[in-house]
């Protein structure tokens, strides 16, 4: 929501930007893939038509959804001029346009983060979930694997009830624009070679767990995933199967994406600025800070302060080397500034 602060009429612009921000991606379920990857997740459809009052989409695909949870309704939004409506359509059709990872490939991706964190849920002896943040790496079909302590109150759980969900969000999650992916199975206890290889894999990612080869810690697996559920922002909610996410490879851009947008960040951002003017509709005058929260083959998503809202923008071409994220940046400068000299 808007600062408070703002006058009235700020209020507004920045009120009708964040709608359009939220809604940019409400009729794209039908996932945004790479033209030379086969589809590997069925198409979310919204049982409504697309419009601002009254907005509700579905997983329909009982495997994907087997608790029939319902999507998203949007009612009761002021209703909006003309003028409004048409630049956000502009924006909506542009985002929707926009070349994305597929939702198995974006989830692994969002696996393999190094040095990972999630909140694990166990189920106590009075039938209650607890919460615990913990330490995880993937294995290499990418099911997820842990080091916990025999003292820890989730493994005392985890061996009298192996029923757990693991919740990871991406690196840059602030809040509900942001994506996170949750995984429903059981823990399994490893052991000889297993156990070995498992822990030499979580050490690789967790290098400062020294404590790892304590002998009171042993080596979980969540085994047995029987859902993947992923949210991957507004309107971008539903879940895939194991065999697509194992199925799925991990973005070769995730191995320098971090640095790329550190110095971004630091360094350019009046030019992240500048790169909203490529998309159609979108006016600026209130935005005080850009910054770039995702990068991948197909481009990166910046997040719109004040507002916090997210918006996508593509590379002209797919790039999977760090010298090519260069160019297409510079790419993207040189628009914007043709862009000006014809202003």
């Amino acid at each position: 929501l808007p600062d408070p602060s703002f006058d009235a009429a700020t209020t507004m612009k920045l009120t009708a930007v964040a709608v359009c921000l939220a809604l940019s991606s409400a009729s794209a379920f039908t996932l945004h893939r790479p033209r030379a990857l086969a589809p590997r997740t069925s198409a979310l459809r919204s049982t409504q038509g697309d419009t601002v009052t009254g907005v509700k989409f579905e997983e329909e695909d009982e495997k994907k959804n087997p608790e029939k949870r319902p999507g998203h309704q949007v009612k009761g939004m002021a209703e909006i001029d003309p003028e409004t409506a048409a630049k956000q359509q502009l924006i909506r059709d542009h985002q929707q346009a926009c070349p994305r990872l597929s939702w198995p490939e974006e989830i692994r991706t969002i696996m393999s983060q190094p040095k990972a964190f999630a909140t694990l849920s166990t189920l106590r002896d009075d039938g209650f979930p607890l919460g615990s943040i913990v330490g995880f790496a993937v294995d290499a079909e990418g099911s997820p694997i842990f080091c916990f302590s025999g003292m820890s109150a989730h493994t005392k759980n985890i061996l009298k009830d192996k029923r757990a969900s693991l919740c990871v969000t991406e690196t840059s999650f602030q809040g509900a624009a942001d994506a996170r992916t949750t995984f429903v199975g059981t823990m399994k206890t490893l052991s000889g070679d297993e156990c070995q290889e498992a822990r030499d894999t979580y050490v690789k990612s967790h290098p400062n767990a020294y404590w790892a080869q304590f002998g009171d810690f042993n080596m979980f697996k969540l085994a047995e995933v029987k859902e993947i559920s992923f949210v991957g922002g507004f309107a971008r909610a539903g879940g895939i199967g194991f065999d697509e996410y194992t199925a799925a490879e991990v973005d070769p851009c995730a191995a320098f994406a971090e640095p790329v947008m550190a110095h971004m960040n630091d360094d350019h951002a009046k030019s992240l600025e500048q790169y909203l003017g490529l998309i159609p509709g979108l006016e600026t005058t209130d935005v005080e800070r850009v910054e770039m929260k995702r990068l991948d083959r197909f481009g990166f998503d910046v997040r719109v302060l004040p507002n916090g809202g997210v918006l996508r923008i593509p590379f002209d071409e797919e790039v999977t080397e760090r010298k090519g994220i260069k160019n297409a940046i510079v790419a993207l400068s040189q628009k914007c500034a043709a862009m000006e000299d014809k202003a």
